[in-house]
């Protein structure tokens, strides 16, 4: 039998994991905070914060708790310190390094000492601004990229996540259709069964009219082949009497002519005298094969019609009508059975029907499906409120983004205008307008980097405190599963769903989803639902069973001969058939059917006739009339001894073997008879078994089927945990791998603007315009003197070695 197909949902695509240089960054992410925070979460301030939630109780926190939070955030909290340390010493630095150089000191005095390695020490100040510009760079348009892939990260999880939901309520409305394409496909069997009921006449009666002709169908075509063997016996019997009668007509015809013409050549002979003395002698003009002895076939024959003309045709054909009406007798002895059999068939059908209703994860889906629903109207409610707050934090992010890319714009103008404007023979205080405006634009790069880098670290810090926890708090124990375990420990599903889910637990759940295992095996229904108890077979078809059992079906007797005909069919077996005697007709028949040849005898008249001439008329004539009596021989007689001969070998032929033919249908139709007597019942019984069986497959295929499918192909669960892959990619990776990426990047040009302050400030005096100048007397005192100088050191006395 052939089953409804079950359903295969299309589910939209999963959302998409990072990949490529996304990956890269989010994986350095991962690693810095990997780096900070090495703990596990506080299981015992987790259980408690879980069963606020769930409780909605407020939040009480021991001591110990308070600790053991500290102890595991001791890492952030060190992170934090050192940002809080930056703040205030980049505020207090900053202040100082202002009021010192309104003040003309600490760098402030627009004045340059000149060094022989001066120019090695500016080239190496330009170039490790550029590298530091160039990292700051990088970190800020990782910046404007981490803002503006959070907006579209925010956007993106929107559609991610309703897609995700739709997927769930594909999956869990697909779940009802497919019970009821299982529990529907009962129809199938039953109509099989309804349509073996209905034609339970040409199936049950076909079988046992099949299993009668294998022994009937033989012995009547033995039997018919008897009465044909009989028939052409008979026939030929009759053939060999009309040969007889006809060649003793002739035979009488011939010894008449002979008789005749032998007179009228006797009477010439004697006439003529002595010229005819020499002419042949008339005494071999006569038959020499006798034919007046006839068989005597009569007591033979005589049996034999009397077996043909007994009816043994009539009771062959009622034999033959008796087994190609069973068929038509089962249907009419079984309209009560089939009546009784398609009431039942409705009975089971609205049994099985009622299984949908005892099957406990149709209606626990339904309590799962209302929480999409409400899981959606809550993203559509606040989607319009996330996307308006979304957009005033990205221009937060690109105001942040532009104070970085200031000091980069500062950094990059003076490191493009310094070289164009700077000469190095040329005095400090003789720089052109581009030398001094490189000089201003370092100095107008740290002054940015001092004025908003406490604010940088300050927003990076506590980004950094949200978007660091959440990672190492929820999306690194989602990612390894160890959140599912925290979960496990302190919400019960079943209670939550209101449902019966025998303790199952999220991350068991999880692991069998991932393996697409069916939900019958992730509940464990089987031990909430007996699939045997309820799909019992023979809770079903006890009733069609006991119907079709009951049910009594009667074989008219089949009679191949009657008794009479049996008894005339064995006095034509010992009439003697077999032995009839032809021995003396085959020896007349090969005899010549004269003594002598008439031509030849005609010819010698011929002969004596052309000596004698008064009697040369009668001799001729005479002559002439033994050929024609040759003649009527070849023409008549001849034909009709060779007709003779043939029917004798066939009769001999078909009689010689009657006897035995005979002899072996009688036996054939004892043991039919015999076979027909005892075994039709038995015949009857085993086709009902087998039909009943039949029936009975049918729903023995459809139970089987049926737990196969509710087994191991029903809800294969797979679906879930792509949705809740998918909604740690939508959380975590959209979300707060992006998030962190923010701060991390404001971070690194946060953290990179100490050296770019330093080496901006320093690199500026090789540029701007300086008020005073260095003085020499010659050409020799230009290099500033220095502790190791050997120039000015009063000679002393040394003592050679």
């Amino acid at each position: 039998m052939a089953y409804q197909n079950l359903t295969n949902p299309v589910y939209n695509d999963a959302a998409a994991p990072e990949n490529g240089t996304e990956k890269v960054f989010s994986d350095l992410v991962h690693s810095y905070l990997d780096l900070v925070q090495r703990n596990t979460f506080p299981p015992a301030f987790l259980n408690q914060f879980l069963k606020t939630l769930s409780t909605g109780s407020s939040l009480s926190v021991s001591n110990d708790q308070i600790k053991e939070v500290l102890i595991y955030e001791v890492g952030y909290l060190v992170a934090l310190a050192i940002g809080v340390v930056f703040i205030i010493l980049m505020c207090l630095v900053g202040f100082f390094f202002a009021c010192c150089r309104c003040c003309g000191n600490c760098g402030g005095k627009m004045y340059q000492k000149q060094t022989k390695r001066m120019t090695c020490k500016r080239r190496f100040l330009y170039f490790f601004l550029f590298i530091i510009t160039l990292i700051i760079l990088a970190g800020d348009i990782c910046m404007f990229y981490s803002n503006s892939k959070i907006d579209t990260a925010v956007n993106k999880s929107f559609s991610s996540f309703n897609d995700t939901l739709s997927n769930l309520e594909t999956y869990i409305n697909s779940v009802p259709q497919d019970v009821d394409i299982i529990i529907n496909s009962s129809s199938v069997p039953i109509e099989s069964a309804n349509s073996s009921i209905v034609g339970i006449g040409p199936i049950l009666g076909g079988r046992i009219k099949n299993q009668i002709e294998l022994v009937a169908n033989n012995t009547l075509a033995s039997v018919q082949g008897l009465i044909n063997d009989l028939n052409v016996t008979a026939i030929s019997l009759y053939a060999v009497n009309n040969s007889f009668n006809a060649l003793q007509d002739q035979q009488t015809q011939l010894v008449n002519n002979l008789t005749a013409v032998k007179s009228q050549i006797d009477n010439t002979l004697t006439s003529c005298g002595a010229p005819c003395s020499s002419g042949p002698s008339t005494a071999a003009l006569t038959i020499d094969a006798d034919f007046q002895s006839i068989p005597d076939f009569a007591s033979q024959l005589k049996t034999i019609n009397d077996f043909l003309n007994s009816g043994i045709e009539n009771t062959l054909g009622k034999a033959r009508q008796t087994i190609n009406d069973i068929p038509q007798t089962v249907t009419s002895q079984t309209q009560s059975t089939v009546q009784s059999v398609q009431n039942q068939l409705v009975n089971i059908k609205q049994k099985i029907q009622d299984v949908r209703s005892s099957i406990p994860i149709v209606d626990t889906l339904n309590n799962v499906s209302s929480y999409f629903g409400t899981a959606k109207n809550y993203s559509q409610t606040y989607q319009p409120d996330v996307v308006k707050y979304d957009y005033y934090r990205w221009i937060v992010g690109i105001c942040l983004s532009c104070i970085v890319l200031l000091v980069v714009v500062c950094n990059l103008c003076g490191l493009l205008f310094a070289p164009c404007g700077h000469k190095a023979n040329v005095d400090p205080t003789e720089r052109n307008c581009a030398s001094n405006s490189a000089g201003d634009f370092f100095m107008a790069g740290a002054g940015f980097s001092f004025i908003f880098a406490w604010l940088l670290m300050l927003v990076t810090a506590v980004l950094f405190a949200v978007g660091g926890n959440v990672y190492t708090s929820f999306c690194k124990p989602w990612s390894n599963q160890q959140l599912y375990q925290f979960v496990d420990a302190n919400v019960n599903l079943s209670q939550e769903l209101n449902v019966n889910l025998n303790n199952l637990s999220i991350s068991t759940l999880y692991s069998d989803c991932q393996k697409n295992y069916p939900l019958w095996t992730t509940l464990n229904l089987n031990s909430l639902f007996n699939l045997d108890e309820y799909l019992n077979i023979s809770a079903y078809t006890g009733e069609v069973n006991a119907s079709v059992e009951n049910t009594n079906i009667s074989v008219s007797d089949i009679t191949f001969i009657s008794s009479s005909q049996r008894e005339q069919a064995a006095n034509v077996s010992s009439s003697g058939i077999d032995t009839l005697n032809f021995t003396e007709i085959n020896q007349q028949m090969s005899k010549n059917i004269t003594k002598t040849n008439l031509l030849s005898f005609a010819d010698q008249l011929d002969a004596l006739a052309a000596n004698v001439s008064s009697f040369r008329t009668e001799l001729k004539s005479e002559a002439d009339s033994l050929r024609e009596i040759q003649s009527s021989i070849d023409t008549n007689l001849v034909p009709d001894i060779k007709n003779l001969n043939t029917s004798i070998v066939s009769l001999q032929a078909k009689a010689q073997t009657l006897k035995a033919s005979l002899n072996s249908t009688l036996t054939a139709v004892d043991y039919a008879q015999l076979f027909i007597t005892t075994q039709v019942a038995s015949i009857v019984k085993n086709a009902t078994t087998s039909y009943l069986n039949t029936i009975l497959g049918y729903f023995t295929s459809y139970i089987d089927w049926t737990k196969s499918m509710l087994t191991t192909n029903l809800a294969r669960c797979g679906p879930v945990a792509g949705a809740l892959n998918s909604a740690e990619v939508i959380v975590c990776q959209y979300l707060v791998d992006t998030f962190n990426a923010f701060w991390f990047s404001l971070g690194w040009c946060t953290i990179f603007l100490i050296p770019s302050i330093i080496v901006s400030v320093k690199l500026a005096k090789h540029y701007r315009r300086m008020k005073t100048t260095d003085i020499y007397e010659d050409h020799n005192d230009h290099l500033e003197m220095t502790s190791t100088s050997q120039q000015f050191l009063i000679p002393r006395v040394t003592a050679k070695s």
